[in-house]
């Protein structure tokens, strides 16, 4: 008897290549869109943090009077935009670090003087306003005051792309704080903020 033998059947060529086409097609559908949910959310960090900066201030102007002005942070290891922003440490906040609180003798304080013979300090560091970023960061974060007579702001984004320059005074009516960074290394630099009337906002829509 013989046995029967049945037809085998697979895949020509030109359906494997049909197959790969497509494949290949919905990966550039794909990819470019995945890269960009992946730029918006780590833009949340940004989002949390000035948020909690602006809550921040506006319980430091309660105690001491006035909003701090804080420079453009210094001593992280990120790289400033608009080269490519990498993840780092906020800097060590304890005494005698980089980014410690700001020391001042027993006859200074913020806003006035705690004696007549003291000296007022409106510029200090984020510890100062009780503000910690929890693990690494990709913004660099500013406040600046805004004082009497200007326009309150009450859009946070109103210094334009400009990072906050750090400086506050006695009778600052408001505050605005910046995150600027760079995440995907193109010349285009992602900017957020936030003010004592706003909470954060993006200022650069689509660039990361």
């Amino acid at each position: 008897m013989f046995k029967s033998i049945r037809k085998q059947e697979g895949f020509t060529l030109i359906e494997l290549m049909i197959v790969v086409a497509i494949i290949g097609i919905l990966a550039a559908i794909a990819i470019p869109n995945f890269l960009q949910y992946q730029m918006k959310s780590r833009q949340s960090e940004a989002k949390v943090n000035l948020n909690a900066i602006k809550t921040s201030e506006v319980a430091f102007q309660a105690e001491k009077g006035c909003y701090l002005g804080v420079p453009l942070m210094s001593g992280i290891n990120a790289v400033a935009p608009p080269a490519k922003a990498n993840p780092s440490p906020w800097p060590p906040t304890s005494v005698g670090a980089i980014y410690a609180p700001t020391l001042m003798a027993i006859t200074d304080g913020f806003c006035v003087p705690a004696q007549p013979a003291g000296t007022a300090f409106f510029v200090g560091r984020f510890t100062d306003i009780g503000f910690v970023a929890s693990g690494n960061v990709n913004f660099w974060y500013a406040t600046q005051g805004a004082p009497a007579g200007t326009v309150v702001p009450i859009n946070a984004c109103f210094l334009g792309l400009a990072n906050a320059n750090g400086v506050a005074a006695l009778g600052n009516v408001g505050f605005n704080a910046t995150a600027t960074t760079n995440l995907d290394g193109d010349n285009s630099v992602s900017f957020w903020a936030s003010s004592s009337d706003q909470g954060s906002q993006d200022c650069s829509p689509g660039v990361f």
